[in-house]
Formats: structure tokens, sequence, C-alpha cells
């Protein structure tokens, strides 16, 4: 039942207004008259009325006062005042303090009875909103992980309108800052028999993939989100970029720890993004990029990860890769070139132009340094490399991230 408290100074004001209607069959429970300002003020504390009646001249505290003191502690109570005062000031300053209703004494039994049926229904109105929004944090709570990941894979996916997104975001505390790198990981086929997964086994391997990665992300930081994406069997990681480097090592950390505990080839492509707004373009390159990956013999996807984990040996050659990958130098050879259109060096140039790009984004990194960090212990060669590549000197290039 809602709760009613009365507050007026005149004592056969208070007994009329307490008989003038059938309170129980409204739903109303009298909890508490008062004579003056000061003990409506205890009682309100204490009974914690859902609808009060207040006259504006009372003793001690007076009704307004007494009105704007109640809002501190019972914002959601309903304030009909009853006074015989008709001044303008008087209803100005009640409308200020958000009162239900302002009316004059004498007062009509049928206008009475109209105005608290309209506050019933508000505070009705008011306790469905409260428990919708009560349910909707519950299932936010429970279905968190699903909701998230649901609304990153829309959003990804272009389906999210981009007014819609913000306040997403906010919703489901991405806690995301501008700068966001990302990963996107796979399953593929066994390198080593060749063979295909059946469908059920490629099922729990994604949902191991994905409990994997977000176990080993769990000290990492809270803006970090694992999302699974069945239709592609894509794991992709979003987080934000505390520290680039640290980034750039989180894909090859992960790979790592997933193949030995999996004991299956998994492959992965890395970004990142200055701004939120460029995600989903970022998405759809690293999906499509890991799926020409995937789409290579297991002899190319081997030798690609023997080269991405061992780049930085300024020695590295044809022959120990083809040993590393266990086939003959000119087998490997061929095959290098009938998938990637590429020769063995200009594979290996590619990638570690490539890691040199991202390192070049530290500034603390001096060009001869990442130079050695790439593999090439000479800088004038690298130089000469870098250039092949992108077109431009490395200096110049550094220069330009920096400007």
């Amino acid at each position: 039942m809602w709760k009613l408290l009365i507050a007026d100074d005149e004592p056969k004001i208070r007994r009329g207004l307490a008989k003038v209607l059938p309170w129980e069959e409204l739903g109303i429970e009298l909890v508490g008259e008062a004579e003056n300002g000061l003990q409506a003020l205890e009682l309100a504390e204490e009974r914690k009325p859902d609808i009060l009646f207040v006259d504006i001249c009372m003793p001690f505290v007076d009704g307004l006062e007494f009105i704007e003191r109640l809002r501190q502690t019972l914002e959601r109570s309903i304030v009909i005042v009853i006074s015989g005062h008709d001044e303008f000031r008087y209803a100005q300053q009640a409308v200020k303090l958000h009162v239900f209703e302002y009316m004059l004494k004498p007062v009509m039994k049928s206008k009475l009875e109209t105005v608290v049926r309209k506050a019933i229904s508000e505070l009705e109105q008011k306790r469905d909103k409260e428990q919708k929004l009560e349910w909707m944090d519950q299932q936010l709570k429970t279905n968190s992980v699903a909701i998230r990941d649901t609304f990153l894979l829309k959003w990804l996916e272009g389906i999210i309108a981009p007014e819609e997104i913000h306040n997403q975001t906010a919703f489901l505390r991405l806690g995301w800052v501008d700068a966001v790198g990302m990963i996107a990981f796979k399953v593929i086929q066994n390198v080593e028999s060749g063979k295909a997964m059946r469908v059920w086994d490629r099922d729990l391997l994604e949902f191991a993939l994905k409990n994997i990665t977000e176990d080993l992300l769990a000290g990492n930081g809270a803006g970090n989100h694992v999302v699974l994406n069945d239709k592609k069997g894509q794991i992709i990681v979003m987080g934000c970029l505390d520290s680039y480097n640290e980034w750039l090592k989180l894909g090859q950390k992960i790979q790592d720890k997933m193949e030995a505990l999996l004991e299956k080839t998994i492959i992965f492509e890395q970004q990142a993004v200055e701004s939120t707004e460029e995600l989903p373009k970022l998405y759809r390159t690293l999906s499509r990029e890991l799926s020409s990956k995937g789409s290579l013999s297991p002899i190319v996807i081997l030798t690609k990860k023997f080269i991405d984990r061992n780049f930085y040996m300024p020695s590295l050659t044809l022959g120990d890769v083809a040993e590393g990958v266990q086939v003959s130098p000119t087998y490997l050879s061929k095959q290098l070139k009938r998938e990637l259109g590429l020769s063995f060096i200009d594979y290996l140039t590619e990638v570690r132009i490539r890691k040199a790009i991202q390192l070049m984004s530290d500034p603390l990194f001096k060009v001869y340094e990442i130079a050695e960090k790439v593999g090439y212990s000479s800088q004038h060669y690298f130089s000469s490399a870098f250039k092949k590549v992108t077109g431009t000197s490395p200096m110049v290039y550094k220069k330009g991230i920096r400007s």
C-alpha cells in the first residue's frame, strides 16, 4: 500500500483529511499526522511516506521550507499542498519545489479524490519504471558478456547507427579511450595432418580460444574485450593502447600460449587505430587478411609463422627457414612464389619493414636501434630496404609520424 502523511497545524483539518476518502480502498495507508513542520520532518524521515498533504503556514518550520528539506531525502515522494493562502508567491515557490498539486481550502471531496488518483497513477508509473530499470540492470549483469559481444559485433559489422554508439559504449562500460588496438585470431585446419576439423571440434576450439584469451587478458586492464564471431570463426580482441609496444607483443604472446594449450595452429593479424570510429574499417581489413592467410597451404602458413618469430635474426636464410619447417629450400622457394607472389628475401624484407614501421611510433627509438631490432646490422642497408618497400627513407617517415 502507498503511505500517506498529513501535516497541518489545525486539528480539525487533519481529522477531516484523515476521514474524507476511503483510503484503504484506494490502496493507501495513513502513517502519521503532524501539527508542525518539525514534527512532519521527523515523521517523514521515520515512515517515508509516498504522498504528503502539507499546509503552508505551520509553526517551527513552514510548509515550503519543509518541502525543500524533504526533497533532500525523499525525492520521489508526491507533495500535495492544501493551503488557505492563494497568494501567487506561495504557488510560485511551490512550483519550483516540484509540488504535485496546489489546492486551496476548503477542498472539495471529489476534487481531492481526483488529485489523489492522479498521484497514485504517477507513483505506479515511477514504480514500474524503477522496476524495469532494476530488471534491465539485472539482465545486464547476468547477460553482460552476451549483450556486450552482440553490440560489439553489430558495431564492427556496421549494423549500429553512429549516433547510438557513444551511448551504448557508455552503458556497457567498455572503458575505451580514443586509441584502440585490435587482434583477430582464427583456428585453422591441422597443419601437420592437412585434415580439416570437424564442425563440433571447431566450435569447442573457438569456445576454448575465447576463454583462454580472456584469462590471458585478465590482469591487462579494464578496457580489454574478447568477442567470438561464430560466422567467421574468429576471435576479436580489442583493448586500450596504454603502451603501443606492449600491444604489439600481445598478439604473439596469446598465439604462443593458445597453440601450446590447444595443440592447434592459430593465425592472427593485428593493428591499431587512433579513433574508435575507425574500428569497423579495421575489423574488415583484419578479417580479409585473416581469410587470405587461412587459405594458404600448411607449409606456407608454418613458414610465415617461422619468419614472423625469427625475422630479427640478421643471419636468417632460406635454408634456416626450410630446415625449421622440414622441407627443402628449393620446394619452399617455389611455394612462397606460387602462393605469396614473393621470393623468400622479398617476404622477409616486407616483414622486417612492417615491424620497423610499428616501432617507429615510439619516439624513444632511434633509426639505428629500430634497424637492429628488425634484423639489420647495417643502417645503410636498412634504409635502402625501407625505401624500396615504402618509397621514402626511415628518417623522413619517422618525422612524418611526429608531425
